[in-house]
């Protein structure tokens, strides 16, 4: 669930009230020089977040003035605006140019409070496009120099920027920390509200920590802090983590309350997205009651909301880069006039000087700069089209992993209802087994269509998933089991993705239902690392040890190790399952792809 804390900032000392009509009558009755700049100030404050366009205009009048007089500090000023603007209009890189400028004009000034926003701006444009290291080396800046100017709104503000980052990058001990920071600025300021969004963000943490127990009490103080009709988006974000809390610590009653809370106040404030998010995790809920029709109606419900959101979001970024498209054909053939007549005025100033030879010149020119123009507007415009064509097919690509993860989602939900129909337990157990491996493919493409990578896995998150997903299916007691990752940070081509998650699935599987028998407690440790150029795989436990001729369902005795070993030669890989203080199973894979470039073969290739 994506949550974020929203602090309302005032530009100046007090709110400003004043129209735009009655600031551009004042503006107008004033010289062309430095004393229009603080009226230029209240019209930027006016515009640049609801009328973006406007407020361009505006920054560039600023703008002049400033470099007129010689000031960089206004100067700077006039590029911080002009960069607010451009963020309004989702224009990010230019935004990012005006902020550089600000921060270049900024920092041999005279308030250092300046320099610390910029370096803020910086880093919200930089988190937006994945940058992470280079946003948490941003907002640090900002965050040094706001403690130094002694302002604790923005020293709570920008920690929670950090801690936005650090979740994002599963540091979720780090991340805790910052907004722990934030929550107790906002507390000391009465900032009460503010804080309960923190205490949200936190609860969040905490869940996907696994620590639900924890996340319950934060909650419950952010669902009583916050104000009611403050913010719909928010409260109905509290009630489903709220609800999703007691649902794993067996809260049943309470769980079903507050997710129906969330869904209630979703549909009052028209917010389609927290309504999917509720009818997820009310299908969550029922399914770990034992109520699998209902959940598979809640998921069937959730799919058809989530495909209905993906629709309208996709349509709007067609009809924003066509929008652009024609925008830039707009500009050019501006451009093209303006040079026509530039054009036409050197021919004039030429026929009049009686200058025949230069005449011939500017005439030869222009009939080349004709020719390279036209070129390289042909050539813009197909190459918007490329780009258009590129990102609706990144669309469509993401479209069709989404459907794949639902309807791998339906199989595994209908072999679930299946299997409560069949007496048999040998026959129950290999309807569990495909259904744990249904659900293995169904994490990778849920994966492939939430994140910006549509080639790769980010193993070390698939991995947790993956183990949380078993755990939860074979309920196994994690107090008894405790299950170490040992990941590297890599991320893996789908075609590599799958058949180690599915061999992962099948070792893992293994371990938690014969490795501890009668109670016994243990570890199950995972690994997955690079050495030299071949990729070692390894899972193993300190429980009973492996025995070949140890009786165990036939579906995992005949059918699990005949698909590790076709995987094994899949991937080119030396394996094998031996004894020490424990089963250890080990494979060493040969042939496997990263996801850098969505193309690289590493070692062995071919195939």
């Amino acid at each position: 669930m994506r949550v974020v804390l929203v602090l309302v900032v005032c530009f100046g000392s007090c709110l400003l009230h004043a129209q735009t009509d009655s600031l551009l009558r004042v503006l107008n009755t004033l010289p062309n020089d430095t004393a229009r700049l603080p009226v230029l100030t209240d019209l930027l404050r006016n515009t640049v977040f609801s009328k973006p366009d406007e407020g361009l205009r505006y920054a560039a009048q600023y703008q002049e003035i400033a470099r007129r007089a010689g000031n960089r500090f206004e100067l700077g000023k006039g590029h911080n605006y002009a960069g607010m603007a451009h963020v309004t209009m989702g224009e990010r890189d230019k935004a990012m140019q005006q902020f550089l400028l600000a921060l270049e004009h900024f920092r041999d000034g005279p308030d250092p409070w300046y320099t610390a926003m910029a370096h803020n701006n910086i880093g919200t444009i930089l988190d937006q496009e994945r940058r992470d290291d280079k946003a948490l080396e941003a907002f640090g800046d900002a965050l040094r120099l706001f403690r130094q100017d002694g302002d604790s709104v923005w020293v709570a503000n920008v920690n929670n920027n950090i801690a936005g980052v650090l979740t994002r990058q599963l540091r979720y001990d780090s991340a805790l920390y910052h907004y722990g920071q934030a929550e107790r600025l906002l507390l000391e300021m009465g900032q009460e509200g503010y804080a309960a969004t923190v205490r949200m963000n936190m609860g969040n943490i905490l869940l996907k920590q696994d620590r639900p127990q924890d996340a319950m009490v934060l909650l419950k103080d952010a669902v009583a802090a916050f104000p009611v009709d403050e913010d719909e988006y928010m409260r109905a974000s509290m009630h489903n983590l709220l609800g999703l809390s007691y649902s794993r610590t067996g809260g049943n009653d309470s769980a079903l309350f507050h997710l129906n809370k969330a869904m209630a106040i979703a549909d009052a404030a028209g917010v389609r997205l927290e309504r999917m998010v509720a009818l997820e995790h009310l299908a969550e809920h029922h399914a770990r009651i034992g109520d699998h029709r209902t959940a598979y109606e809640l998921h069937r419900r959730m799919s058809a909301l989530r495909d209905s959101l993906l629709n309208d979001q996709r349509s709007a970024q067609i009809a924003e880069m066509q929008e652009k498209y024609e925008s830039g054909l707009k500009d050019a053939q501006l451009a093209e006039n303006e040079a026509q007549l530039q054009q036409r005025a050197v021919v004039i100033r030429a026929v009049a000087g009686g200058a025949l030879l230069l005449l011939l010149a500017a005439l030869f020119a222009f009939r080349a700069y004709r020719v390279k123009k036209r070129t390289s507007e042909q050539l813009a415009a197909k190459n918007a089209i490329i780009d258009a064509q590129l990102k609706e097919k990144e669309l469509l690509v993401r479209e069709i992993h989404h459907r794949v993860k639902n309807n791998l989602q339906v199989v595994s939900s209908l072999l679930d209802l299946q299997s409560r129909r069949i007496t048999d337990q040998q026959a129950q157990e290999a309807m569990a087994s495909s259904r744990h491996r249904v659900h293995s493919m169904a994490l990778i493409h849920q994966d492939l269509y939430r994140e910006d990578d549509l080639m790769g896995i980010a193993m070390p998150a698939y991995v947790d998933k993956l183990v949380g997903s078993l755990s939860s299916g074979l309920r196994v007691d994690e107090d008894r089991i405790r299950v170490v990752a040992e990941v590297e940070p890599i991320s893996l081509d789908v075609d590599t993705a799958i058949p180690i998650g599915l061999i992962l699935n099948e070792l893992i599987t293994n371990a938690f239902k014969y490795a501890f028998p009668d109670g016994r407690s243990g570890e199950v440790r995972i690994i997955l690392k690079r050495i030299g150029e071949k990729l070692l795989l390894e899972v193993r436990d300190n429980g009973v040890g492996y025995d070949p001729d140890a009786k165990r369902g036939a579906e995992s005795t005949n059918f699990g190790m005949e698909m590790i070993r076709a995987f094994a030669r899949k991937l080119r890989a030396e394996w094998s399952i031996a004894n020490d203080g424990g089963t250890v199973a080990r494979l060493l894979i040969e042939r496997y792809k990263l996801s850098t470039d969505g193309s690289r073969e590493v070692a062995g290739g071919g195939g």
